[in-house]
């Protein structure tokens, strides 16, 4: 499922947002800020998720089929615009393979890649000199930053385009995730991004719900939750963003075998 909206303009600073949220929830009674998102509930453990990442950026191969198609096809829609994106984010999931895939596009002269994991960075950076990257972008400036999408660390209006492929569906606050990128966005920038849809890994979901409800005789969720097509067109209009598209992009993938194809129950989770 991809992604794109624009920032309008007229929005609050970040200082403004973050003071408005605090003053509502202390003049009722509470301590939940819920003009951004609901942080009640952590459906996700961001630091096992680290480690998570941090042991992936070493077994992973240097080119994978999936993430370099669904990376160019997200970055295909640069293409399509004559706006320039000086300044640029790339912000968690398939970070390597997006650095990889930029080539000029967008007019952007400063890319900024961002990623909760250390080790991650460092694959990245080591995969970008095996791969040439240097010699395609030679024009381009490249930042590294250790940080977690939850908590942007960009002031307001710093950036032009945002570009995050398959990173999102781990954030437990979506919301306030798409907030962040907007109030980081300067005024008429992109957010740009992929994420696992709803269907994804349907047919192994039945299975295994089929096969759990006969065994034990009820179930339990398999994966973690994803956003359906209206959900990320509702989500990206909640945090103020303009001119919302969403597509969506199917992908059919073949396993030698079942139990092979169970192991995707444990990355989605």
């Amino acid at each position: 499922m991809i992604a794109a909206a624009r920032r309008g303009s007229g929005v609050v600073t970040r200082i403004e947002e973050f003071a408005r949220r605090f003053l509502v929830a202390f003049s009722s009674g509470g301590d939940r800020l819920d003009e951004v998102g609901d942080r009640n509930v952590d459906i996700f453990d961001r630091s096992l998720k680290r480690k998570h990442r941090d042991r992936a950026a070493w077994l992973k191969g240097t080119r994978d089929p999936l993430l370099d198609l669904v990376t160019e096809n997200l970055l295909d829609r640069l293409d399509d615009c004559t706006h320039k994106f000086p300044v640029a984010l790339n912000l968690g999931g398939a970070v390597d393979h997006v650095k990889r895939s930029i080539r000029g596009r967008g007019g952007i002269e400063r890319l900024i890649t961002m990623d909760m994991s250390k080790d991650m960075i460092k694959k990245t950076l080591e995969s970008s000199s095996l791969d040439g990257y240097d010699k395609f972008n030679k024009n381009i400036e490249s930042l590294h930053v250790i940080g977690d999408e939850e908590f942007l660390p960009f002031k307001s209006g710093s950036l032009d385009l945002i570009i995050s492929c398959l990173g999102l569906h781990w954030v437990n606050d979506l919301p306030g995730a798409m907030t962040q990128c907007r109030m980081a966005l300067k005024p008429d920038g992109l957010f740009l991004a992929s994420m696992y849809g709803g269907d994804t890994l349907r047919e192994l979901r039945i299975a295994c719900t089929a096969a759990q409800l006969e065994r034990e005789g009820g179930v339990s969720p398999r994966i973690s939750p994803l956003a359906q097509v209206r959900d990320a067109g509702n989500l990206l209009t909640r945090a103020g963003l303009a001119l919302p598209t969403v597509d969506v992009d199917e992908y059919t993938v073949n396993y030698p075998s079942g139990l092979y194809a169970s192991f995707l129950m444990v990355f989605f989770t």
